[in-house]
């Protein structure tokens, strides 16, 4: 049974999040909030697609789940914590069952900071999801792809080629949300940036908009026990892994001499940092492996849905 625009607000009303700044809530033709005057607002936005970024055997959990995490993934990135949404939705049979499981899975990720829906729509059409999120920083280090230095040593914050690994399954990644590093990284990182389109994405931004070249040891990329067995049965390559996107993990760079109490902070907090490589002079991306140079395309771009 089809549902109004008024039930769907009921349904997201009843399970948001209270947050102090919001003055007229959700339900009204707009909200209004009185942000923190000593924090800087930053804001981001992802749409997510039927048969772009999704297919239609996706639960709506997943999906909401998804569209949440990717976004914090970007807040991440600029060392900001997210405080309030706005949700737009696309759907040809808004049930209330579908309504509510996506609301589940985006509350799953939001009540862990808490984030706060302020508003949004719902229209009749083909599946997506977008999803924009405002969250704060206290730092005016945003860690733009423009900053690396020579000399840094670039980072990662989790296991790569898990899509990728979950694709072969008929799964879908639900992402470990890195905020809490994020919001460490703007005392210490010269640049930081989110993987959703994958590491060779993200390291050619970097080299492009820094002016500087980049050398990545692949062995240090940390990668999961399914992975290795994908990789050892020549079911997929790193060039694979590396071009993939969705882990929604942070790539970034630290001067070295931060690193020893970055590395200190991280293992006392339990945040675990890996070590991939360095940035250099040369102006180009090297992949190697055992201190031997791959021949591999790092030009080659992700696109959702390929046929691997």
């Amino acid at each position: 049974m089809k549902i109004s625009e008024k039930d769907i607000i009921e349904i997201i009303s009843k399970n948001n999040n209270f947050r102090e700044e919001i003055l007229v809530e959700i339900g009204q033709d707009a909200s209004v909030i009185f942000p923190k005057q000593d924090s800087y607002i930053i804001t981001t936005t992802d749409t997510m697609v039927l048969n772009t970024h999704f297919e239609s055997n996706i639960k709506p959990y997943d999906l909401g789940y998804i569209a949440a995490a990717s976004n914090i993934s970007d807040l991440s990135a600029m060392g900001a914590h997210p405080a309030f949404a706005l949700i737009n939705l696309t759907i040809e049979n808004p049930t209330k069952e579908y309504i509510e499981n996506i609301v589940d899975g985006y509350n799953s990720v939001f009540k862990n900071y808490p984030v706060s829906i302020i508003g949004g729509d719902t229209t009749f059409g083909p599946t997506s999801l977008t999803m924009t999120l405002i969250g704060y920083s206290n730092d005016d280090n945003f860690m733009p792809t423009s900053n690396a230095k020579v000399g840094d040593i670039i980072f990662v914050s989790g296991y790569i080629g898990e899509s990728l690994a979950l694709k072969k399954e008929k799964k879908y990644n639900l992402p470990i949300c890195r905020n809490e590093l994020g919001k460490l990284l703007p005392e210490y990182a010269n640049c930081c940036t989110d993987m959703s389109d994958g590491i060779f994405a993200s390291l050619n931004s970097i080299m492009e908009k820094s002016a500087i070249g980049i050398d990545i040891q692949v062995e240090n990329i940390p990668i999961s026990n399914n992975v290795k067995n994908l990789l050892n049965n020549n079911s997929i390559t790193w060039e694979d892994i590396l071009s993939y996107g969705e882990d929604y993990e942070l790539i970034f760079t630290i001067n070295e001499e931060k690193i020893n109490i970055f590395k200190s902070l991280c293992k006392n907090i339990g945040i675990d940092i890996y070590e991939i490589g360095k940035i250099r002079k040369h102006k180009k991306i090297n992949i190697n492996l055992n201190n031997k140079l791959m021949n591999i395309n790092t030009k080659k771009k992700f696109e959702h849905f390929r046929n691997d």
